[in-house]
């Protein structure tokens, strides 16, 4: 056996060992007499690299190997054990070939040198396992990461029945998205079936869209998709290879590539056996991740299509050649984006299958504390928090405000106690993360706020116009962003360096680019510094109260920023002055729609109040819904929109008509927490009481309301004993009830 490569797959099996694991490790291997030449002091404190080592060495490889699969099994880690037996024995060092335990460019993902060559689809899965088995967090120092397959809580999915215009972008206002399936037809699918026939389709779907709003876990999933691939837990019936594609990437390619040269670039040694791997093309899958991100070159790419392998194109023709299915119509492709590319990306398919990312129910939320908080009382006190907080509690079905509210707990955890202040909005959780950041660890001094703030939310604001992502160095000087000042970015873990091309920054996720947006558009004029030329007025314009519109999620965190005590926490905690004018100027938009639309809310009501929602000022939302006669709120399919309804209602001080169009829904208490196998088997459940309550609010404290509609309301019959009592409150004028 090479004892250098020996080390390597020793060393990559250790490194997928979490701390505790790799503890009751190193203390199964001191009962071992093979193992009691080995020094306690220096096995103790090793990591996994240095315990290889120390294996490797007073064991010998061989050794060192047939121990390590034992104590796989005795640490409960069965599938290292598992992929431990499968692994080819590595033969004796032929001629000229190392003799030493070598260097630690031994355990790059490329192939050993000298090793006997394997076969490829095995070089290919131990490639993609060590590439994707680990995963860091967004605010994560340098050299920290967390095993994938241990963080990773599964999502729900449905099948979608896709109509372009009714996809609209859900972001960060629903309650975990089960519920809304009901109004329409759909079913839940699982990963493994993703590519199965179905009894709509009898021939499996060449392509599949996972689409899912911001923050859903879709690259997360991808990434999940192609280590349980290369572990041998997914697809191994159906396909050979997966290749993952990073529509990232993709954008920063200038020079013309052939498919061999993209597939090239997937592999982890010079030589793609590519006849190999075309010889039976529908065994291939292609993830292409973010859909959504690529930029405007991409929408309509011109010239002819890309019909060989070798032929080199364009990276824009090349995509739509791969996805149009130009280029070897057998393959499949697993393509992922948000809502709101959907009806570009639609142009490009034929009959795909459209899947939708529906985040956490409530067991799932519960499994996902557990999974981020390693201390399981620690664990067990964050979640009881949050979910008695059921504002905060209901935005955590999407897996990244999960992230944030989990990081912000566990900070104030190690601090000494849990969070004082709550947040009900998403805004709230986004200034919350914000300024979590700025906050000292015990011991360590304070730490100063960024130079130029100021610069890098109107670099938010302008990648935002022009629908862009991923920046180069020239962008950040543009802003007045130095080198220092990106630094310090990275070290309060707000905007990173991208890890694969070190000139190229993004934001650590595109929400929160938009929140930075939102807060340029806070800022007084004077101290924006280099900015887009769109002012709020434009903004407005452009967002239009649509779910649908590229600036919906920015809108609303403006809305939320303006908030008076999140407004005054920002100006002591950043020392920025904020515009006086905003606020003026957002009244403004929502009276001229009330002019424009005859006193009537009905287009857009629903995003309106879950504007009015987030800035959560009574003063402010009654005057804003003062100039509407009549409202009518449809589609509410969710509790969290039922919740923004009831709140924004009783502020209708002066409509003479209120009609609410809503749907019993399900929670996850109903059916113990447990995944229900389609909607037609979920269980009704009534709303919360807080919901009935703020409707009787709004009948006793509005005398000019007269007519009052609910539509698949379930109010229960506590909720309807709260109703009555509105009815029956002196200021109630109420004269049609439905």
């Amino acid at each position: 056996m090479i004892p250098g490569n020996g080390l390597c797959r020793l060393s990559a099996y250790l490194e997928e060992l979490e701390a505790v694991e790799l503890k009751k490790f190193k203390l199964y291997l001191g009962t071992e007499a093979e193992a009691s030449r080995i020094p306690w002091g220096r096995l103790e404190p090793a990591g996994p690299l240095d315990t290889a080592r120390l294996l490797v060495v007073h064991c010998g490889p061989d050794a060192a190997w047939r121990l390590a699969l034992g104590l796989f099994q005795r640490i409960n880690r069965r599938d290292l054990w598992e992929r431990g037996q499968r692994e080819e024995p590595l033969r004796d060092t032929p001629p000229g070939g190392p003799s030493s335990l070598g260097s630690l460019s031994a355990c790059s993902l490329e192939v050993f040198p000298g090793a006997p060559r394997r076969d490829p689809q095995e070089t290919y899965r131990d490639y993609v396992r060590r590439k994707f088995r680990l995963m860091e967090d967004r605010n994560a120092r340098l050299g920290e990461c967390v095993n994938l397959s241990r963080r990773y809580t599964r999502l729900l999915l449905v099948k979608e029945h896709l109509n372009p215009m009714w996809a609209q972008q859900k972001l960060l206002d629903t309650s975990w998205g089960q519920e809304r399936t009901l109004g329409h037809q759909a079913s839940f699918i699982q990963m493994e079936t993703l590519f199965e026939p179905d009894e709509e389709r009898p021939e499996p779907p060449r392509t599949v869209v996972l689409q899912g709003a911001a923050g859903m876990g879709k690259s997360m999933l991808a990434h999940k998709v192609m280590l349980d691939w290369a572990d041998g837990r997914l697809f191994q019936d159906r396909f050979d290879y997966v290749f993952y594609i990073n529509c990232r990437e993709m954008n920063r390619t200038t020079a013309e590539q052939s498919a061999q040269d993209l597939i090239s670039s997937c592999w982890p040694e010079p030589g793609v056996p590519l006849q190999e791997l075309v010889r039976v093309p529908e065994r291939l899958l292609f993830i292409i991740d973010g859909f959504d991100e690529l930029k405007p070159s991409f929408h309509d790419p011109q010239g002819p299509w890309c019909l060989c392998w070798e032929e080199k194109r364009p990276t824009e023709l090349l995509l739509c050649s791969l996805i149009r299915k130009k280029l070897l119509p057998e393959l499949s492709v697993l393509i992922t984006t948000r809502p709101t590319a959907l009806e570009r990306l639609h142009r490009w398919l034929e009959h795909p299958r459209h899947v939708e990312i529906l985040g956490f129910s409530e067991a799932e939320r519960k499994e996902y504390f557990y999974k981020y908080f390693h201390d399981a009382e620690q664990a067990g006190q964050a979640f009881h928090f949050v979910r008695d907080n059921e504002p905060l509690f209901t935005l955590c079905f999407v897996p990244m405000v999960c992230w944030v509210v989990c990081t912000c707990l566990k900070q104030q955890l190690e601090d000494g106690g849990l969070l004082r202040q709550t947040s009900r909005t998403t805004t709230a959780v986004y200034v919350l993360y914000l300024l979590s950041l700025m906050q000292p660890k015990p011991g360590s001094p304070a730490p100063q706020p960024p130079p130029n703030q100021r610069g890098l939310c109107s670099l938010a604001a302008e990648g935002l116009w022009n629908r862009k992502v991923l920046f180069e160095e020239r962008d950040l000087r543009k802003h007045g962003l130095a080198g220092a000042d990106v630094s310090s970015f990275l070290n309060m873990n707000i905007f990173q360096k991208d890890i694969n091309r070190a000139k190229f920054y993004s934001f650590i996720h595109l929400s929160f680019q938009e929140f930075f947006a939102a807060m340029y558009y806070l800022l007084d004029p004077g101290e924006r510094g280099s900015g887009p030329e769109q002012n709020v007025t434009r903004l407005l314009a452009e967002y239009g109260f649509s779910e649908r519109s590229f600036a919906a999620l920015t809108v609303r965190f403006l809305f939320g920023l303006l908030n008076e005590d999140t407004r005054s926490y920002l100006e002591k905690s950043l020392g920025w002055k904020v515009s006086p004018h905003v606020k003026a100027e957002l009244l403004r938009c929502i009276q001229g729609k009330a002019q424009s639309e005859g006193s009537t809310l009905q287009q857009g009501a629903l995003e309106l109040f879950s504007c009015l929602y987030e800035i959560q000022e009574e003063r402010f939302i009654r005057q804003a819904l003062s100039h509407f006669q009549v409202v009518v709120v449809g589609n509410m399919a969710t509790k969290m929109e039922h919740v923004i309804a009831s709140f924004c209602v009783q502020s209708c001080r002066r409509a003479l008509g209120l009609h609410l169009h809503g749907a019993a829904y399900s929670t996850d208490e109903d059916d113990g927490g447990t995944r229900a196998p389609g909607p037609q088997t979920l269980p009704k459940h009534v709303l919360p009481e807080a919901y009935s309550k703020q409707l009787a609010a709004a009948l006793s404290t509005n005398p000019n309301l007269t007519e009052l509609v609910l539509y698949r309301n379930a109010l229960g019959s506590r909720g309807v004993k709260l109703l009555c009592q509105g009815l029956r409150h002196p200021g109630c004028k109420l004269q049609n009830l439905r």
